[in-house]
């Protein structure tokens, strides 16, 4: 009789032991998911900030090379790809929820990139520089992003950008 009640009470024991762990594991994941918007929310927030300071003449190509915009503008641009660059790594280790990235980042970008020429001027200025020091991945994501949107980038014939 004693066996048969502790055989009982083991039984009862491992089956809310793995409820238990059920549940934690299903708290860890939301608590996950939250900190994924939470990330997310943070971005979106810093871009409200970096698009609350667009320098004047950033949705135009004046052929000036980069080299010589003022500084205000290079801030910007390099603003723009830092900002970019720490999405592209959240992203990547699963701390921003993905459809984010796909659906509306991705879109966002392309936005941005045709219509502030200047963006893809400093881009093309600080890879020629070799100043653009963010990941050979995401440089690769930024020229085959460029080489996609090659036709609807606002760019003046200019001789080469310095």
């Amino acid at each position: 009789m004693k066996n048969q009640f502790s055989l009982a009470l083991s039984i009862i024991s491992l089956i809310i032991s793995i409820i238990g762990v059920g549940y934690v594991h299903s708290q860890l994941h939301q608590a996950n998911e939250h900190k994924k918007w939470e990330n997310y929310h943070l971005m979106t927030r810093r871009y409200y900030e970096w698009f609350s300071n667009v320098p004047a003449g950033m949705e135009a190509d004046s052929c000036v090379p980069f080299g010589a915009q003022n500084d205000g503008v290079k801030k910007w641009a390099r603003a723009y790809f830092d900002l970019y660059s720490e999405e592209y790594w959240l992203y990547k280790n699963g701390l921003i929820p993905a459809e984010m990235w796909t659906v509306r980042i991705d879109s966002g970008v392309n936005v941005n990139l045709t219509s502030y020429p200047l963006l893809v001027r400093g881009y093309e200025y600080w890879k020629a520089q070799g100043l653009f020091v963010h990941s050979e991945d995401f440089r690769k994501l930024v020229d085959d992003k460029l080489l996609k949107l090659k036709d609807n980038l606002r760019l003046k014939d200019c001789k080469k950008n310095q």
